[in-house]
Protein backbone atom coordinates (compact mmCIF):
# COMPACT_ATOMS: atom_id res chain seq x y z
CA UNK A 1 0.00 0.00 0.00
CA UNK A 2 1.09 3.58 -0.66
CA UNK A 3 2.25 6.25 1.80
CA UNK A 4 1.34 9.89 2.27
CA UNK A 5 4.16 12.44 2.05
CA UNK A 6 3.93 15.98 3.40
CA UNK A 7 6.26 18.88 2.58
CA UNK A 8 5.53 21.91 4.76
CA UNK A 9 7.50 24.99 3.74
CA UNK A 10 7.39 28.61 4.79
CA UNK A 11 4.73 29.41 2.19
CA UNK A 12 2.95 26.25 1.04
CA UNK A 13 2.01 22.87 2.50
CA UNK A 14 1.98 20.06 -0.08
CA UNK A 15 0.55 16.62 0.60
CA UNK A 16 1.11 13.77 -1.85
CA UNK A 17 0.09 10.13 -2.16
CA UNK A 18 2.88 7.86 -3.41
CA UNK A 19 3.12 4.15 -4.16
CA UNK A 20 6.84 4.70 -4.83
CA UNK A 21 8.87 7.54 -3.34
CA UNK A 22 9.78 9.09 -6.67
CA UNK A 23 6.70 7.97 -8.57
CA UNK A 24 3.64 9.96 -9.62
CA UNK A 25 0.55 10.37 -7.51
CA UNK A 26 -2.06 12.97 -6.57
CA UNK A 27 -0.83 16.03 -4.70
CA UNK A 28 -2.83 18.63 -2.77
CA UNK A 29 -1.32 22.08 -2.05
CA UNK A 30 -2.63 24.65 0.43
CA UNK A 31 -1.11 27.73 2.12
CA UNK A 32 0.88 26.93 5.23
CA UNK A 33 -1.29 27.84 8.26
CA UNK A 34 -0.40 31.08 10.07
CA UNK A 35 0.19 29.22 13.36
CA UNK A 36 2.14 26.03 13.96
CA UNK A 37 -0.79 24.60 15.87
CA UNK A 38 -2.81 24.64 12.66
CA UNK A 39 -0.51 22.20 10.84
CA UNK A 40 -2.09 18.92 12.02
CA UNK A 41 -5.60 19.95 10.98
CA UNK A 42 -4.35 21.23 7.62
CA UNK A 43 -2.57 17.92 6.99
CA UNK A 44 -5.60 15.90 8.02
CA UNK A 45 -7.83 17.97 5.75
CA UNK A 46 -5.55 17.25 2.79
CA UNK A 47 -5.27 13.56 3.66
CA UNK A 48 -9.06 13.26 3.49
CA UNK A 49 -8.88 13.87 -0.29
CA UNK A 50 -6.29 11.15 -0.93
CA UNK A 51 -6.59 7.36 -1.40
CA UNK A 52 -5.87 5.03 1.57
CA UNK A 53 -2.27 4.70 2.76
CA UNK A 54 -0.25 2.81 5.38
CA UNK A 55 1.92 5.61 6.85
CA UNK A 56 2.60 9.34 6.75
CA UNK A 57 5.97 11.09 6.37
CA UNK A 58 6.15 14.82 7.18
CA UNK A 59 8.92 17.34 6.50
CA UNK A 60 8.60 20.77 8.14
CA UNK A 61 10.68 23.93 7.68
CA UNK A 62 11.57 24.54 11.32
CA UNK A 63 13.03 23.03 14.45
CA UNK A 64 11.70 19.49 14.68
CA UNK A 65 11.99 16.98 17.52
CA UNK A 66 12.26 13.94 15.26
CA UNK A 67 11.99 11.37 18.04
CA UNK A 68 8.82 12.94 19.48
CA UNK A 69 7.32 13.90 16.11
CA UNK A 70 6.86 17.48 17.32
CA UNK A 71 7.53 20.83 15.64
CA UNK A 72 9.12 23.09 18.23
CA UNK A 73 9.49 26.30 16.21
CA UNK A 74 8.79 27.77 12.78
CA UNK A 75 9.90 31.17 11.57
CA UNK A 76 7.00 33.67 11.42
CA UNK A 77 4.58 31.21 13.04
CA UNK A 78 3.89 31.03 16.79
CA UNK A 79 3.35 27.86 18.72
CA UNK A 80 4.29 24.19 18.60
CA UNK A 81 2.52 21.10 17.32
CA UNK A 82 2.58 17.40 18.20
CA UNK A 83 2.15 16.41 14.56
CA UNK A 84 2.87 12.70 14.92
CA UNK A 85 0.42 12.34 17.81
CA UNK A 86 -2.44 14.42 16.38
CA UNK A 87 -2.18 13.35 12.74
CA UNK A 88 -1.59 9.75 13.79
CA UNK A 89 -4.74 9.73 15.93
CA UNK A 90 -6.81 11.51 13.30
CA UNK A 91 -5.71 9.38 10.38
CA UNK A 92 -5.20 6.11 12.23
CA UNK A 93 -1.71 5.81 10.72
CA UNK A 94 1.90 5.79 11.93
CA UNK A 95 3.52 9.20 11.37
CA UNK A 96 7.21 10.19 11.13
CA UNK A 97 8.21 13.88 11.27
CA UNK A 98 11.51 15.56 10.39
CA UNK A 99 12.99 18.83 9.23
CA UNK A 100 12.20 19.43 5.54
CA UNK A 101 15.85 19.82 4.55
CA UNK A 102 16.52 16.40 6.07
CA UNK A 103 13.85 14.89 3.84
CA UNK A 104 15.50 16.54 0.82
CA UNK A 105 18.90 15.25 1.94
CA UNK A 106 17.59 11.71 2.28
CA UNK A 107 15.95 11.80 -1.16
CA UNK A 108 19.01 13.16 -2.94
CA UNK A 109 21.55 11.01 -1.07
CA UNK A 110 19.74 7.73 -1.68
CA UNK A 111 18.07 8.23 -5.05
CA UNK A 112 19.09 11.60 -6.48
CA UNK A 113 22.09 13.76 -7.31
CA UNK A 114 24.02 12.57 -4.23
CA UNK A 115 24.09 8.89 -5.18
CA UNK A 116 27.67 7.62 -5.22
CA UNK A 117 28.90 10.13 -2.63
CA UNK A 118 29.48 9.31 1.05
CA UNK A 119 28.89 12.75 2.65
CA UNK A 120 26.05 14.67 1.01
CA UNK A 121 25.14 18.19 2.06
CA UNK A 122 21.72 19.24 0.78
CA UNK A 123 20.99 22.97 0.80
CA UNK A 124 17.43 24.09 0.13
CA UNK A 125 16.82 27.62 -1.08
CA UNK A 126 13.23 28.80 -0.91
CA UNK A 127 11.60 31.33 1.40
CA UNK A 128 14.68 30.77 3.55
CA UNK A 129 17.73 28.48 3.49
CA UNK A 130 17.88 25.06 5.14
CA UNK A 131 20.41 22.27 5.23
CA UNK A 132 20.51 18.52 5.68
CA UNK A 133 23.54 16.26 6.02
CA UNK A 134 23.49 12.61 4.98
CA UNK A 135 26.42 10.29 5.74
CA UNK A 136 26.43 6.83 4.17
CA UNK A 137 22.77 7.31 3.27
CA UNK A 138 21.62 8.17 6.81
CA UNK A 139 20.58 11.57 8.15
CA UNK A 140 22.94 13.15 10.68
CA UNK A 141 20.90 15.25 13.13
CA UNK A 142 23.50 16.22 15.71
CA UNK A 143 21.63 16.73 19.00
CA UNK A 144 18.45 17.13 16.99
CA UNK A 145 18.69 20.37 15.05
CA UNK A 146 21.72 20.11 12.79
CA UNK A 147 21.23 22.03 9.55
CA UNK A 148 19.90 25.47 10.50
CA UNK A 149 22.51 26.91 8.16
CA UNK A 150 20.41 29.80 6.87
CA UNK A 151 21.00 31.54 10.17
CA UNK A 152 24.77 31.61 10.05
CA UNK A 153 25.84 35.15 10.85
CA UNK A 154 27.47 36.47 7.66
CA UNK A 155 27.45 40.22 8.36
CA UNK A 156 27.22 41.63 11.92
CA UNK A 157 26.35 45.02 10.37
CA UNK A 158 23.84 43.65 7.91
CA UNK A 159 20.06 43.66 7.80
CA UNK A 160 17.89 42.09 10.46
CA UNK A 161 16.68 38.61 9.59
CA UNK A 162 13.09 37.50 10.07
CA UNK A 163 14.40 35.32 12.93
CA UNK A 164 15.43 38.48 14.80
CA UNK A 165 19.21 38.14 14.39
CA UNK A 166 21.42 40.45 12.33
CA UNK A 167 23.07 39.51 9.03
CA UNK A 168 21.92 35.91 8.63
CA UNK A 169 22.96 34.14 5.44
CA UNK A 170 19.41 33.82 4.16
CA UNK A 171 18.89 37.60 4.32
CA UNK A 172 21.10 38.03 1.26
CA UNK A 173 20.98 34.58 -0.38
CA UNK A 174 17.44 33.17 -0.24
CA UNK A 175 14.19 33.52 -2.11
CA UNK A 176 13.42 36.61 -0.08
CA UNK A 177 16.54 38.29 -1.46
CA UNK A 178 15.49 37.38 -5.00
CA UNK A 179 12.00 38.75 -4.32
CA UNK A 180 13.49 42.06 -3.16
CA UNK A 181 15.57 42.28 -6.33
CA UNK A 182 12.51 41.50 -8.45
CA UNK A 183 10.50 44.26 -6.77
CA UNK A 184 13.24 46.76 -7.61
CA UNK A 185 12.80 45.94 -11.29
CA UNK A 186 9.02 45.89 -11.16
CA UNK A 187 8.84 42.09 -11.50
CA UNK A 188 6.35 39.87 -9.70
CA UNK A 189 8.77 37.72 -7.69
CA UNK A 190 12.11 35.96 -7.57
CA UNK A 191 11.00 33.35 -10.10
CA UNK A 192 10.25 36.12 -12.59
CA UNK A 193 13.63 37.69 -11.84
CA UNK A 194 15.45 34.42 -12.55
CA UNK A 195 13.46 33.90 -15.74
CA UNK A 196 14.43 37.38 -16.91
CA UNK A 197 18.07 36.67 -16.09
CA UNK A 198 17.92 33.39 -18.00
CA UNK A 199 16.47 35.32 -20.93
CA UNK A 200 19.47 37.65 -21.03
CA UNK A 201 18.04 40.70 -19.26
CA UNK A 202 21.17 42.45 -17.98
CA UNK A 203 19.82 44.09 -14.82
CA UNK A 204 18.07 40.89 -13.77
CA UNK A 205 21.25 38.91 -14.42
CA UNK A 206 23.24 41.27 -12.24
CA UNK A 207 20.82 40.97 -9.33
CA UNK A 208 20.61 37.18 -9.58
CA UNK A 209 24.40 37.07 -9.73
CA UNK A 210 24.67 39.10 -6.52
CA UNK A 211 22.32 36.79 -4.64
CA UNK A 212 24.07 33.72 -6.05
CA UNK A 213 27.47 35.10 -5.03
CA UNK A 214 26.21 35.62 -1.46
CA UNK A 215 24.98 32.04 -1.57
CA UNK A 216 28.39 30.82 -2.74
CA UNK A 217 30.20 32.62 0.07
CA UNK A 218 28.00 30.84 2.58
CA UNK A 219 28.74 27.53 0.90
CA UNK A 220 32.45 28.24 1.33
CA UNK A 221 31.95 28.38 5.11
CA UNK A 222 30.11 25.06 5.04
CA UNK A 223 32.81 23.41 2.94
CA UNK A 224 35.49 24.65 5.35
CA UNK A 225 33.56 23.17 8.29
CA UNK A 226 32.03 19.98 6.89
CA UNK A 227 34.17 19.12 3.83
CA UNK A 228 31.27 17.30 2.09
CA UNK A 229 31.79 15.13 -0.97
CA UNK A 230 29.02 17.00 -2.81
CA UNK A 231 26.59 19.86 -2.25
CA UNK A 232 23.13 19.30 -3.69
CA UNK A 233 21.09 22.47 -4.12
CA UNK A 234 17.31 22.16 -3.97
CA UNK A 235 14.34 24.47 -3.73
CA UNK A 236 13.02 27.07 -6.12
CA UNK A 237 16.41 28.25 -7.40
CA UNK A 238 16.93 24.89 -9.13
CA UNK A 239 14.59 26.09 -11.88
CA UNK A 240 17.11 28.81 -12.75
CA UNK A 241 19.87 26.25 -13.32
CA UNK A 242 23.27 27.62 -14.21
CA UNK A 243 22.09 31.24 -14.07
CA UNK A 244 22.21 30.80 -10.29
CA UNK A 245 24.61 27.90 -9.78
CA UNK A 246 27.52 29.14 -11.91
CA UNK A 247 28.10 32.42 -10.01
CA UNK A 248 27.56 30.53 -6.75
CA UNK A 249 30.35 28.09 -7.64
CA UNK A 250 32.69 30.93 -8.58
CA UNK A 251 32.03 32.74 -5.30
CA UNK A 252 32.58 29.52 -3.32
CA UNK A 253 35.94 28.94 -5.00
CA UNK A 254 37.03 32.54 -4.42
CA UNK A 255 36.03 32.59 -0.74
CA UNK A 256 37.26 29.17 0.35
CA UNK A 257 40.47 29.30 2.38
CA UNK A 258 43.16 27.19 0.71
CA UNK A 259 40.74 26.42 -2.07
CA UNK A 260 43.41 25.87 -4.71
CA UNK A 261 44.94 23.12 -2.53
CA UNK A 262 41.67 21.26 -1.95
CA UNK A 263 39.77 18.82 -4.07
CA UNK A 264 36.89 20.79 -5.59
CA UNK A 265 33.49 20.18 -4.02
CA UNK A 266 30.85 19.66 -6.72
CA UNK A 267 27.78 21.90 -6.44
CA UNK A 268 24.90 20.32 -8.34
CA UNK A 269 21.16 20.77 -8.76
CA UNK A 270 18.84 18.41 -6.93
CA UNK A 271 17.64 15.60 -9.19
CA UNK A 272 14.12 15.83 -7.81
CA UNK A 273 13.99 19.63 -7.89
CA UNK A 274 11.14 21.15 -5.86
CA UNK A 275 9.68 17.63 -5.41
CA UNK A 276 12.67 16.44 -3.33
CA UNK A 277 10.88 17.15 -0.04
CA UNK A 278 7.90 15.02 -1.03
CA UNK A 279 10.19 12.21 -2.22
CA UNK A 280 12.20 12.26 1.02
CA UNK A 281 9.08 12.33 3.19
CA UNK A 282 7.77 9.32 1.28
CA UNK A 283 11.06 7.49 1.88
CA UNK A 284 10.87 8.26 5.59
CA UNK A 285 7.36 6.82 5.63
CA UNK A 286 8.68 3.59 4.11
CA UNK A 287 7.88 3.97 0.41
CA UNK A 288 10.22 2.03 -1.90
CA UNK A 289 12.41 3.92 -4.33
Amino acid sequence: MAVIAVDCGGTNLRVGWRERAGGPGPTVSVPTPPEVGGLPDAILSCIADLPPARAVGVGVAGLVDHAAGRVRWMLHRPGTAAIAEVVGAGAGLPVVVDNDANTVSLAEATAGAGVGYRVVLAVTVGTGIGGGLAVDGSIERGRGHLGEIGHMSMDPHGERCACGAIGCWEVTASGRALDRGAAGLGLADGAALMAAAAGGEVAAGRLVGEVAAAFGRGLANLVAILDPDVIVVGGGVVAAGEVFLSPARRALAAALSGGSHRRPTPVVAARFGPAAGIVGAALMAGAPL
